[in-house]
């Protein structure tokens, strides 16, 4: 059983996954109409076993900036020599610890012309890749047979106006294999984005404010799912 103290990060292993307690809540939260009874499960990762619904939850954040915010972390419980020097680690990788935040490094993208730029060489290509490699492991027939999957992206980017269109155009595209996403989602830094494959529309909803206080109740899904008894 892992070791879960209070006000400290979670342990890297745990009975419940952080990420798809935090991906229940946000469904359930802001696509009331569509989930309401998601189970933590496998391959899918969360299961609506009424409808014969599943939603495989997955990350677009690169690898070093996952290891940045893990390292951020941990600051704050660290003797001030190694404080010190994880801080400066940060820095050297072009990432600007505050107490508070952690400032990553400018991200961009360059175009010339009047059109916009092909939505894959901007910030989105991690994205876009994670969700192809998703397709990929869906038709792998590894996965419970189910009337519908749907997959929900995490990342680290804030989505400009432009910008949803051309992920949907994208996203279209992609529909060449035997299973596919019915719905795709994003979690970005300005919204919860929902991709509806089928129907060929999108939305947004949800803001920082409305995202306040999930991140504490998919903690406390974490810390519950350690124990049998959550009475105790």
């Amino acid at each position: 059983m892992a070791k879960i103290e209070k006000g400290r990060p979670l342990p890297s292993h745990t009975k419940l996954k952080y990420d798809e307690c935090h991906a229940k809540i946000l469904l359930e939260k802001f696509f009331p109409e569509v989930y309401n009874d998601l189970q933590i499960s496998d391959r899918p990762d969360l299961r609506d076993v009424v409808n014969s619904v599943g939603v495989e939850v997955t990350s677009a954040i690169p690898q070093g900036e996952q290891e940045a915010l893990a390292i951020a972390c941990t600051i704050p419980y660290l003797r001030k020599e190694e404080r010190e020097r994880k801080i400066t680690h940060l820095k050297a990788k072009g990432y600007d610890y505050g107490k508070y935040v952690l400032s990553h490094p400018p991200r961009g993208y360059a175009w010339t012309g009047s059109d916009y730029p092909d939505i894959e060489i901007t910030f989105c290509k991690d994205f876009l890749s994670a969700v192809k490699a998703k397709i990929k492991k869906l038709n792998s027939g590894k996965y419970a047979p189910l009337s519908r999957y749907d997959l929900l992206v995490l990342s680290e980017i804030d989505i400009e106006d432009w910008m949803p269109e051309k992920l949907l155009e994208k996203l279209i595209s992609y529909k060449t294999e035997e299973l596919n996403y019915s719905y795709i989602y994003l979690l970005a830094l300005n919204g919860l984005f929902r991709f509806d494959i089928i129907s060929r529309e999108w939305c947004v909803r949800g803001t920082q404010a409305d995202m306040f206080g999930l991140s504490w109740m998919a903690r406390q899904m974490v810390e519950d799912g350690e124990t049998d008894d959550k009475t105790q």
